[in-house]
């Protein structure tokens, strides 16, 4: 029973732990208070005896001394008292007891820091026997003040002296205790409990809200895990919301795949016979738009493949980087800008430049950075703003590096903070911000990458890197 009324409460542990310690500190302490209090308690006996040797010496009566004698020996339980003058012993009151076991107790050089063991054996030692207790006179011509005390009155004023103590510091060490428990209750017993039953309650039911609105402004440690649980909360309830709209999004996408796997074909069908066609020029369309219609076909199903967590495995071959980034800017700048508005496209990268990379992933990867670019550059208000975007390579021993470079204002804090993080990238209305994402998840799978190189108010440029052609 006691075992569970301990552990069960920490609010107990705290309390009963306290009044404990308080108790071994009082103990500590009273091993020298016990040793000094010996010390006065002889010294308190010696000076008294020096008073009374004073006063005998003043005394010519027998029956004023004999009073004075009596009521020492009385107030001291002193048994024999003696001086010492010119080596002559002279007896002043009492008679020195039949038995011999004595000990000497020489008060006439006090140590600052009694001596523990002498304290030790007061208290536990046997309290049959004598002390013989050696001090200097007060008067003159006496050299030596001897007294006899029985070591029993000395072991009792001890046991009566711990006693009082002992009660004391339970005393001091309960309202200690109580005090430290009251505010340890406030400041931590409490919080802990509330947030216990918060964590407890968030983990039967993360979605539902609780909150009584935000932690405190608490700066100790219980207020930062307030505030890092409160925090941890709404990280994991927008996680949950993410996953609700990427589970949403898959329904979507798995109920218009076959629609539109429908529709594409018969496109695919019209674009086969255009680019048959005997002028080169409409052959030419013809095939670039069953080459669109053919990655159209395959983004329904790796759109889908993405909202189960997964991606189709690339098939890298040997291809022209210079070719496709023309390619993907034609297919996307076409549809900004008209006029003074009109998007300019720069390739600078080396026509014969070679990468290994899977054509199809690669065209999504450049046309989603083309798209977010001339997206940030169409909305700038300025008709007479520079709208340029441009591409450039780096290589080195294995990869090539593709540098997209648009003349937009610059990405804000926000987006940086959360770029290629799934529904949370996305600065326009009615974007999903999809498209970094699924960019750099393109990138990484081919053995290059995807990172933004830099952005300030003059423009962004985002490092596409790919595996070098060996």
């Amino acid at each position: 029973m006691f075992k569970g009324l301990f552990t069960r409460k920490l609010s107990r542990k705290l309390l009963f732990l306290t009044i404990g310690f308080v108790m071994l500190a009082e103990l500590l302490i009273f091993i020298p208070s016990a040793a000094i209090f010996r010390q006065d308690w002889l010294s308190e006996r010696a000076q008294q005896a020096g008073l009374l040797a004073q006063a005998l010496t003043g005394v010519s009566d027998y029956e004023g001394s004999d009073m004075l004698s009596k009521q020492f020996m009385d107030a001291t339980d002193v048994i024999m008292m003696s001086t010492k003058r010119d080596g002559m012993t002279e007896l002043v009151l009492g008679m020195p007891p039949e038995s011999s076991n004595f000990e000497i107790v020489d008060l006439r050089e006090l140590r600052r820091l009694p001596r523990f063991r002498d304290a030790y054996r007061s208290f536990f030692g046997s309290a049959d026997g004598y002390l013989r207790v050696l001090s200097n006179s007060p008067v003159e011509g006496q050299d030596v003040l001897e007294m006899i005390v029985p070591k029993g009155k000395l072991q009792w004023a001890m046991r009566d002296y711990f006693e009082r103590i002992a009660w004391l510091s339970l005393i001091i060490a309960i309202i200690t205790g109580v005090l430290i428990y009251c505010a340890m209750l406030a400041l931590i017993i409490r919080p802990v409990e509330h947030l216990a039953k918060d964590l407890a309650d968030f983990r039967d039911d993360p979605q539902k809200r609780r909150d009584k609105g935000h932690p405190g402004n608490r700066r100790d440690e219980i207020g930062q895990l307030q505030r890092e649980f409160y925090d941890m909360k709404q990280s994991v309830r927008a996680s949950f919301k993410q996953r609700e709209r990427l589970a949403t999004l898959g329904l979507a996408v798995a109920k218009i795949n076959h629609d539109l796997r429908n529709v594409l074909t018969s496109a695919q069908l019209v674009s086969d016979r255009i680019s048959m066609n005997k002028d080169e020029r409409v052959a030419n369309m013809g095939e670039r738009l069953t080459r669109a219609i053919d990655r159209g076909v395959k983004l329904t199903a790796e759109v889908l493949n993405f909202s189960q967590s997964k991606e189709e495995p690339p098939q890298l071959s040997n291809i022209k980087i210079a070719d496709l980034l023309t390619e993907a800017a034609t297919d996307t700048l076409g549809t900004f800008g008209t006029g003074d508005r009109q998007i300019k496209f720069v390739n600078s990268v080396d026509g014969s430049l070679q990468v290994l990379s899977d054509p199809d992933h690669t065209y999504r990867i450049f046309s989603n950075l083309f798209r977010n670019a001339a997206q940030a550059m169409a909305a700038i208000r300025d008709d007479m703003a520079t709208r340029e975007l441009s591409v450039r390579a780096e290589t080195d021993a294995t990869c090539v590096h593709i540098y997209v470079q648009d003349t937009a204002e610059g990405l804000s804090k926000r987006a940086q903070e959360n770029l290629f993080q799934a529904f949370k990238a996305s600065t326009g209305h009615g974007n999903t911000g999809l498209g970094l994402t699924i960019s750099k998840e393109l990138a990484e799978a081919q053995d290059g990458g995807l990172v933004l190189d830099s952005t300030s108010s003059t423009g962004t440029a985002f490092k596409v890197s790919l595996k070098a052609v060996s």
